[in-house]
């Protein structure tokens, strides 16, 4: 079983290249409004995919891993993608799994393609291209079994915690706004995990105050007239997508 929560494409591409390998079924979080139960077949390895966010996961995917019952679990992988360095995240959902009295899990950072412009520059489509293709060829060794886990050393774990509270502040949603290009097509609306986003007029608004932190809406404007601020003017967007998979 495959579960994942994806924001521009990377975890979900993950996810789709385990199930293609692995089977079972394939879980897109975002589908699920209610807690839900999950039951394993005997020998089947349950696989967790999603995002770093300030060296741990997202509101969305702890809500949805702490609320959901997983019966006849033995083993778990968990594959964190992200744009640099995980940090303690994995004894973050070290401690969540074994709360609900799951097993311990194996845990991987997959490095990909950073989508958080609100710090960082995106890389051009060339850099994007490189990185993935390395993804690419780690994935494929954790497929294989041949990836050494992540593991987090014992002073990076200890600060973790601080790091993550950054997390909570940034999910403030009063500094999104469109400007002039925006056509109203209510992409953003439709793809927003949390439903922070309804259409007033023809513009979007973000009537929640606190959201995801996901950026899905930014990077999938089709019109990219949606920002953070001032410090996502003039940067890349970016989605999986846009690169052929096929060449990976």
């Amino acid at each position: 079983m495959v579960i994942y929560y994806s924001s521009t494409g990377n975890s979900k591409h993950v996810a789709l290249k385990l199930h293609k390998e692995f089977k079972g079924n394939l879980i897109d979080v975002c589908d699920f409004e209610q807690p839900s139960s999950f039951c394993l077949e005997d020998g089947e390895v349950l696989f967790l995919v999603t995002f770093n966010c300030f060296w741990g996961i997202s509101n969305r995917m702890e809500t949805f891993i702490r609320n959901s019952e997983f019966r006849n679990v033995k083993e778990i992988v968990v594959i964190i993608t992200c744009g640099g360095y995980l940090g303690g995240a994995d004894d973050s959902i070290e401690r969540l799994l074994l709360e609900k009295g799951l097993p311990k899990p194996i845990v991987h950072s997959l490095v990909m393609v950073t989508n958080y412009s609100i710090l960082h520059d995106v890389p051009s489509f060339d850099i994007q291209k490189r990185k993935l293709l390395r993804a690419e060829k780690k994935l494929g060794k954790i497929i294989e079994g041949a990836q050494k886990p992540y593991h987090s050393n014992g002073f990076i774990r200890k600060v973790t915690p601080k790091i993550h509270d950054q997390y909570e502040k940034a999910r403030n949603t009063a500094p999104f706004h469109v400007n002039s290009f925006c056509i109203g097509c209510e992409v953003c609306m439709k793809n927003c995990p949390v439903h922070a986003i309804e259409m007033k007029g023809s513009r979007p608004t973000w009537v929640k105050p606190k959201c995801d932190h996901c950026l899905r809406c930014l990077h999938r404007c089709p019109a990219k007239a949606i920002d953070y601020g001032n410090s996502t003017q003039n940067r890349l967007r970016y989605t999986y997508e846009a690169h052929d998979s096929r060449h990976l």
